[in-house]
């Protein structure tokens, strides 16, 4: 997602490493899919980020995609949805079909694919495209990603809404920290993915250790 700034010195790289060492799935010649799930501002996409990093290290080609990209409405738009009737909030919002045929395609060797890329800010979903023939490892963070299909390995971020609120008002996205609605909306995705946690393979605990299942 444009927007979405990365911290370098919050990436998990010890939980990366561990991760390549511990699990034979990422030296599988074939190709693998990574689904990390979690809360918001629960470090997904930093997770992502280190793990790709670590992957590179190892000359293993990785590419990220982030859920967030593949809504189905651009986020003030979703957001305003939302207010009609918070009983949309949930995995119907998200294009998980495309997502699943980008996995399939991926899997299947093939080369350059469209994918959506959302500006926050701008409030828009622009189409972009990313060669995927040589990449081993695609890492897709959301969410919602326990949801996939054909995914090979998960991997779940435990700090939950509530423990995020420090790190949410310091992204301090649209304000999102201090909105009540938003708070909502927080609840009830906990509740939503709280029960897709038992698909975890490894987990980040609060404190950003890897807990192994």
């Amino acid at each position: 997602m444009i927007g979405e700034k990365i911290n370098q010195n919050l990436l998990n790289l010890n939980a990366a490493k561990a991760l390549l060492s511990t699990f034979e799935v990422f030296d599988d010649p074939q190709k693998i899919v990574v689904a990390i799930a979690g809360e918001s501002g629960s470090g997904k996409t930093h997770m992502a980020t280190a793990l790709a990093k670590e992957l590179l290290a190892n000359k293993i080609q990785t590419q990220i995609l982030h859920m967030d990209d593949f809504f189905k409405l651009p986020p003030a738009s979703n957001h305003a949805q939302r207010l009609t009737d918070i009983s949309q909030v949930g995995p119907q919002e998200v294009n998980l079909e495309r997502l699943n045929d980008l996995i399939s395609a991926f899997k299947s060797n093939a080369g350059n694919c469209s994918i959506p890329t959302v500006d926050y800010y701008q409030n828009s979903i622009a189409e972009s495209h990313v060669d995927l023939s040589e990449v081993q490892v695609l890492i897709i963070e959301g969410t919602y990603t326990f949801f996939l299909k054909d995914t090979n390995f998960h991997l779940f971020m435990s700090r939950d809404y509530e423990q995020t609120k420090e790190l949410r008002l310091a992204r301090n996205r649209g304000n999102e920290a201090q909105d009540e609605f938003i708070e909502r909306v927080l609840r009830i995705e906990h509740e939503i993915i709280a029960g897709s946690a038992t698909k975890a393979d490894a987990y980040i605990d609060y404190d950003f250790n890897l807990q192994i299942k």
